[in-house]
């Protein structure tokens, strides 16, 4: 699984310049959370953005994240109090001995990646078997017609966007492998000040193709529902 640990406070100033739609997202997930769907589980919570804009719609929720990067994690608490429970822990091997109504990935695990008239998975975690073993514990914690959300989100490029205090990012994406199942990209991140970078890291992704899509999700024991009508999450039912 791909940590951010050299980039985790330049990531988060990125992360709150709008790289992301939050609060777009929360408000898809909302009209989910019901009388009797109250407990959520995050995905890759990162430094906590996503999981804000919920407590803010949704404070009686039972919202637990988790995230293998323990600095974002320090990040994530600081902005959400006591709110939430956070945890320090791999989705291909955590064991929260509980059981969840909902579990969303909004970037940090797993996404939908539009490109073009495709949508591929998009991918932090390295193979398909760990991917198959990554989902299936997702649906393990899920109760009885438990839902799991994946955002929607376009194909990564490459970018550059200027950030406050006169910090400049840019990411730089290069294919470096391809088969029939899934296409591999490396993701460079670059925070530079002045010409000066300040922070780097490199990361490996994937994109499972859109035909390997189905096979990948009922293997790991999740059904299609379809697409939110905000049209920011694929939405899927444990079976």
């Amino acid at each position: 699984m791909n940590e951010y640990t050299r980039i985790t406070d330049y990531y988060d100033l990125l992360m709150t310049q709008g790289y992301y739609d939050y609060e777009g997202m929360a408000n898809a997930v909302y009209p989910l959370i019901k009388d009797d769907r109250k407990k959520i589980l995050e995905l890759g919570v990162g430094t906590g953005l996503l999981a804000e804009k919920l407590k803010a719609l949704a404070p009686e929720a039972e919202f637990t994240g988790v995230d293998i990067t323990t600095p974002m994690l320090e990040i994530a608490r600081k902005r959400l109090g006591e709110w939430g429970k956070l945890v320090a822990a791999d989705v291909c091997d955590m064991n929260l001995q509980e059981t969840f109504d909902i579990a969303v990935s909004s970037g940090g695990v797993w996404v939908i990646n539009q490109r073009g008239d495709r949508t591929d998975i998009g991918s932090h975690i390295k193979g398909l078997e760990q991917d198959i073993k990554g989902l299936a514990n997702v649906a393990q914690h899920l109760g009885q017609n438990g839902l799991l959300l994946l955002s929607i989100q376009g194909e990564q490029k490459n970018y550059q966007q200027n950030l406050p205090t006169g910090i400049v990012y840019s990411q730089e994406i290069e294919k470096i492998a391809e088969n029939d199942e899934i296409e591999s990209i490396e993701k460079s991140y670059f925070f530079k000040k002045d010409g000066e970078i300040l922070a780097q890291q490199k990361l490996s992704l994937n994109y499972i193709k859109q035909w390997k899509k189905p096979e990948i999700m009922e293997q790991a024991g999740f059904s299609f529902v379809g697409i939110d009508e905000s049209k920011k999450f694929h939405v899927y039912r444990k079976r």
